[in-house]
C-alpha cells in the first residue's frame, strides 16, 4: 500500500512530508503491510531527537486511527483510501488555492504539525521587556 502509494525512491524530504509519510507508513502498518526498511530510513532523516519523537507520534497516530474506525471499512483498501488517499486529494485541492488549514481531515495530525512558537519575530527583544500594565505612571 505504502510502496505504491509514496514510492521509495527519494534522496530528501521536507519535515512536512516526512510527517505525512511517517503517518501513512502507521496506517500501512496497521492495515497488515510494514515496510521497516522504510521507517528506519525516514526516522534517519530527523536530524534530533524531537525530530525523531515526532516522526513516532505521527508513525503512532496513524495505527490508532486504524484501530478506532476499523470497523468503517469493509476492506483494507477501503481504509488506506479514506485515512490516506482521501485525505492527500483534499489536500492538493487546499493548498493549491492557498486555503489549507489545519484540521483533523488533513491526514496529519495537529499535534505533530510543525509549530510556530519558536519562529523568530522581527521584535524579539519585546518578550524581555516589562509589560506596559506593570510599568509605573509618573
Amino acid at each position: 500500500m505504502y510502496d505504491q502509494a509514496f514510492g521509495t525512491e527519494w534522496r530528501t524530504l521536507t519535515d512536512e512530508e516526512l510527517i505525512r509519510r511517517m503517518y501513512a507508513l502507521g496506517v500501512s502498518t496497521a492495515l497488515g503491510a510494514p515496510n521497516q526498511d522504510e521507517f528506519e530510513r525516514l526516522r534517519r532523516q530527523a536530524n534530533t531527537a524531537y525530530g525523531r519523537s515526532v516522526l513516532q507520534l505521527s508513525f503512532e497516530e496513524g495505527k490508532q486511527r486504524v484501530r478506532n474506525q476499523r470497523g468503517n471499512f469493509e476492506t483494507k483498501a477501503d481504509a488506506w483510501e479514506a485515512l490516506v488517499e482521501q485525505d492527500e486529494e483534499v489536500e492538493e485541492v487546499e493548498s493549491a488555492v492557498g486555503m489549507l488549514r489545519p484540521t483533523e481531515n488533513t491526514g496529519v495530525p495537529g499535534a505533530v504539525s510543525r509549530t510556530t512558537l519558536l519562529d523568530i519575530n522581527a521584535d524579539d527583544l519585546g518578550r524581555l521587556r516589562l509589560p506596559k500594565f506593570l510599568h509605573r505612571k509618573q
